[in-house]
């Protein structure tokens, strides 16, 4: 790969020692020590080779991002052959800096800061960043098997607001006579907010906390208000027919009714939460059920174009979070949405980008750049002077809030119809609607521009119910479900998770009644397995895939979700499903949808080891461990002495080796998974397991202690001297230990420190003289914080395939304790069930 190195002066010995890293490991690097022979224009050549990179490294340090440094110059250049930078342009902290000093174009990427050795680590990710980028040939085609999807047929069922010649209200079925409608909006709305509650904590609101209350509608309210719009609707002359199509529900067959509600030509019934439509006879909210979805409907004078799409779903990630404005769960949010993806994006069906720090350029980059077929905006919304607004960060000020209209936004939106079929605003009051402009709203706005679909809040919710909502709404889509289905379903989630009024926020707005927003195209019955990736010089060809195979362990499909994954993607499925089935009468056949899957891996065993143990030698330990790990998936003894012969033992010590740097450089996550690996590889003859154990054994505890016992109780809260200890587990390293108390792995000099001076100080335990060697049972002081009132807890930090229960074995010693920990993080746990990667947990001492 070619890479232009942009650094500041200062900085000269740290970007050599990243040069020579880099060409050792094949790289062609930009120098300009080596690069600038005398008499060469320097401006021709710096420009010359940054436009023939492929990689943009630039080094953050407060020189390189002063005003007047020619690495602005350098930054510029590339920021105009990379408007959207992606991949292209990896920035690296070199020295503690400002983000406010950090160009907005760098600031929209995630900064690497290294953990251990910077130079290893800026390696390893580029490494990284080649992999990815070859991945991104064409995912093999393929229909979604019909034993994995529910085949939801929906009826659509258009209901028409009118005003009648007296100025009230009518409502109109198709083929039918309107009927009058006895309600008074304006004081249902009103009764609707009456007894409102103060959100508790952040809300997804454009104003700030201090300068006007975000209020909350009751639970009671809500439901009051949904019984007297059920009671409207169902007194009307038109309750027979409604009841009628009611009964033709059938939900073992999937025949659903689709409610739309068309409110066009009266939007004062658009302010009222329809969504709440409560029934007295069945005590139950009407459209928490996914066979009865709800659309919202707006009379636009634009034909709804259909799209033909081939894997993979392109979902733009828009954040916006100026500083200036309450902070948000953004972490929590896109921790979620990569769980809920995290199939489909490894099987190549859904391709996600992320735009941080998004203003208003940079998202007309992004548009440009991607062509998404999903934006899902997470940020703030308002609506202000009768107008719906969502808040950017400003393209010149770090930080600073950019206020958008609704209107202003569909204006650039609409000129990405070609591929934009739906718009996801986690946001407050994106469906909120004016009472008399029926597309005074961001939502309404974006549908009268020719959205096809948005999902929007039709009222201020706390910042925990909407990334929980965005969570369970691609979860379903994921799944299978068409989009109405989905967000019905992730609200009857939500009800049932206790967000006894926030289930009911989110409106879907949709130009097509009859939910068509795709067409999948026909795909041919054999496909041909794209080449596996690995190092740069080696390549390896591509395997036709018989289209015949009988069984899923054939294929070397281990699950049904895998097997969904490897499908055409649940989530291409569930956005279009209903564009074949929408409309079909219950009694029509459905001809079945063949399915012709590639395997996993359909090469030799013996060219994939050895390509491991060429990236293992090359220094791409990720690589290799996927392949390795792909292998061991297909056959749990296919890395056995018995099966790899003389192969066997020189892959165990590159293995080892692997595992060794990746603890050194603070990658556990890396080291377990090599660890992992090994003991697959197990049994070792007497000599190789004594020196396996010597170099990956300390990190693990392995033949030290493995059976102490703990006592029960033991754990941070185990003495009575005051001080904390932690009781070291088997697997722990004083690095995972700091990274699970502080967050930050690199303070575990700081951990042994702190542990040592209590030891030398007489309070018992041992010193720790080598940080390679702990052992299991083994006491570690910790220092904890403090509250205002003088309580003392820890911060501890959860990792990935954690639950509260293994938390609570590792600190206090017994599992039963994590009632414990749920009770003293309520606030942030809204789910025992569901915590996640990064999430801080206060502990306190027991």
């Amino acid at each position: 790969m070619k890479i232009f190195l942009s650094y500041a002066s200062p900085y000269r010995a740290i970007a050599d020692d990243l040069c020579c890293r880099l060409q050792a490991a094949g790289h062609e690097v930009f120098f300009d020590r080596e690069d600038l022979p005398p008499g060469t224009s320097f401006d021709d050549r710096i420009h010359s080779a940054i436009q023939s990179s492929e990689l943009f490294i630039f080094l953050i340090a407060p020189e390189a991002v002063a005003q007047g440094h020619y690495t602005r110059t350098e930054l510029k250049i590339a920021s105009r052959k990379w408007p959207t930078p992606g991949w292209h342009v990896l920035p690296v902290q070199v020295a503690e800096t400002p983000l406010k000093d950090v160009p907005a174009y760098l600031r929209a990427l995630t900064i690497m800061q290294a953990e251990g050795n910077l130079a290893a680590e800026v390696v390893l990710e580029v490494q990284n960043l080649l992999r990815l980028h070859s991945q991104e040939a064409p995912p093999p085609k393929t229909h979604t098997p019909t034993s994995l999807l529910e085949r939801l047929n929906y009826r659509s069922l258009p209901l028409r607001f009118r005003r009648d010649v007296s100025g009230g209200y009518s409502i109109a079925l198709p083929e039918s006579v309107s009927g009058g409608l006895l309600l008074d909006a304006a004081k249902l709305e009103q009764l609707l907010w009456s007894g409102a509650q103060a959100i508790d904590g952040s809300a997804r609101r454009s104003i700030n906390d201090s300068d006007l209350e975000t209020l909350l509608p009751s639970a009671a309210k809500a439901r009051e208000v949904g019984l007297a719009l059920y009671d409207a609707v169902f007194n009307s002359s038109l309750c027979e027919q409604l009841n009628h199509y009611l009964h033709a529900i059938d939900p073992q067959r999937g025949q659903g009714i689709r409610f739309v509600i068309d409110t066009t030509e009266v939007p004062d019934l658009a302010r009222l939460p329809w969504e709440f439509l409560y029934s007295p006879v069945h005590d139950d909210f009407l459209f928490s059920d996914r066979m009865k979805p709800i659309v919202r409907w707006l009379d636009v004078d634009q034909v709804t174009p259909t799209l033909a799409v081939e894997p993979p779903l392109r979902l733009l990630l828009v954040i916006a979070a100026p500083s200036d404005r309450p902070g948000l769960r953004v972490g929590e949010e896109l921790a979620h949405l990569d769980s809920a993806l995290a199939e489909l994006t490894a099987s190549g069906q859904v391709k996600t980008v992320r735009l941080d720090h998004a203003s208003l350029e940079s998202l007309d980059n992004a548009l440009l750049q991607t062509r998404p077929h999903i934006l899902h905006f997470i940020g703030h919304g308002d609506f202000v002077a009768d107008e719906g607004v969502l808040v950017f960060e400003s393209d010149t000020t770090p930080g600073a809030s950019d206020i958008i209209a609704g209107r202003r936004l569909a204006v650039l939106l609409r000129n990405h119809l070609a591929n934009l079929r739906l718009v996801f605003l986690n946001s407050c009051m994106g469906a909120a609607a004016s009472r008399v402009d029926p597309f005074g709203g961001v939502a309404q706005s974006l549908i009268r521009r020719g959205i096809p679909a948005v999902i929007a809040m039709q009222f201020p919710i706390p910042d925990k119910a909407a990334v929980a909502l965005s969570r369970h709404f691609y979860r379903y889509l994921a799944a299978g479900q068409p989009v109405d289905a989905a967000l019905t379903s992730a609200r009857a989630f939500l009800y049932a998770r206790g967000y006894a009024v926030e289930w009911g926020a989110p409106a879907l707005h949709m130009r097509a009644p009859d939910g068509r927003l795709f067409d999948i195209a026909e795909l041919p019955n054999e496909v041909v397995a794209p080449a596996p990736v690995s190092a740069p010089e080696i390549a390896r060809p591509a395997t036709p895939v018989s289209a015949t195979e009988p069984t899923m362990q054939a294929r070397g499909i281990k699950n049904w979700k895998s097997f969904a994954a490897l499908a055409v993607g649940s989530l291409l499925v569930g956005i279009g499903v209903w564009v074949n089935y929408g409309e079909r009468v219950s009694d029509q056949p459905v001809e079945p949808i063949v399915i012709h899957t590639p395997v996993d891996i359909n090469v030799d065993r013996t060219e994939l080891i050895a390509e491991s143990l060429a990236l293992l030698r090359a220094g791409d330990s990720p690589a290799a461990a996927e392949l390795l790990e792909r292998l061991l998936k297909k056959d749990s003894a296919a890395l056995s002495a018995q099966q790899l012969g003389t192969e066997h033992d020189p892959l165990a010590l590159a293995v080892a080796d692997a595992a060794d740097t990746a603890f050194l450089q603070g990658d556990s996550q890396l080291g377990y998974r090599f660890a992992e690996i090994l003991s697959a590889m197990a049994p070792f003859d007497e000599a190789l397991e004594q020196r396996l154990n010597a170099q990956v054994g300390t990190w693990l505890g392995w033949g030290q202690a493995e059976a102490v016992e703990v006592s029960p109780g033991a754990g941070v809260g185990d003495a009575d001297d005051g001080l904390w200890r932690y009781t070291v587990r088997k697997g722990d390293t004083l690095w995972r230990i700091a990274q699970h108390l502080t967050g930050d792995g690199r303070q575990w000099r700081n951990l042994q420190s702190y542990h040592n001076t209590q030891v030398e100080r007489g309070k018992g335990g041992s010193l720790i003289s080598d940080p390679r060697r702990i052992r299991p049972g083994q006491k570690i002081f910790v220092q904890p914080s403090a509250t205002a009132a003088g309580e003392e807890y820890i911060d501890y930090h959860v990792s990935r395939g954690e639950t509260l229960s293994k938390i609570a074995l590792r600190v206090y010693g017994r599992k039963s304790l994590w009632r414990v920990i749920f009770q003293d993080n309520a606030d942030s746990i809204a789910d025992p069930g569901l915590i996640f990667p990064g999430q801080e947990l206060r502990l306190r001492k027991i």
